[in-house]
């Protein structure tokens, strides 16, 4: 009887460890363009003034293959909102600070990163969140995503690299 209820307990916790493990099993490098189409989330905040501690902003944008100069195929989709901890500074001379919470949504799940970063007004910007975890095959999923602003930072188009570790 105590060998069965042995047996019982290791195949629940070897069917829960599986349904938990990342489907990937090598790191994976995963390069796209953060690009318009897209559209801005009404968060209370449109950037007609400087921002302050508290104000928030939110968008949805597309997301291709990384193609070098050329745009790729669509590949999916990326959600973001951003919490600024800290404006500007007087006349936009200093950096803000900001919490930033993104999802990504690939074929096959999604992954979900998070992070503090400062941002200069006048872009462009580089940032790496870390990657908190995600859904599908990429269930438990951890690493980094960089983040890098293309042309002056102001033409709303990012090239974003995802280094993801099973």
């Amino acid at each position: 009887m105590r060998r069965v209820f042995a047996i019982a307990v290791l195949a629940a916790l070897v069917a829960v460890w599986a349904t938990s493990a990342s489907a990937l099993n090598s790191p994976t490098v995963i390069k796209v363009l953060d690009a318009p189409p897209g559209k801005d989330l009404p968060m209370g905040f449109d950037f007609d003034q400087p921002p302050v501690g508290g104000d928030q902003f939110a968008f949805t944008h597309t997301l291709y293959r990384w193609a070098g100069a050329k745009q790729g195929a669509r590949i999916g989709r990326l959600n973001v909102v951003a919490t600024f901890l800290t404006g500007f500074g007087p006349r936009f001379s200093h950096s803000a600070l900001l919490m930033f919470e993104a999802q990504a949504f690939l074929r096959g799940g999604s992954v979900l990163a998070q992070g503090y970063e400062r941002l200069r007004p006048d872009g462009p910007n580089r940032f790496t969140l870390a990657v908190i975890g995600g859904t599908g095959i990429y269930a438990n999923v951890r690493g980094q995503v960089n983040v890098r602003d293309l042309g002056n930072g102001t033409i709303g188009k990012s090239n974003i690299t995802f280094r993801l570790l099973p």
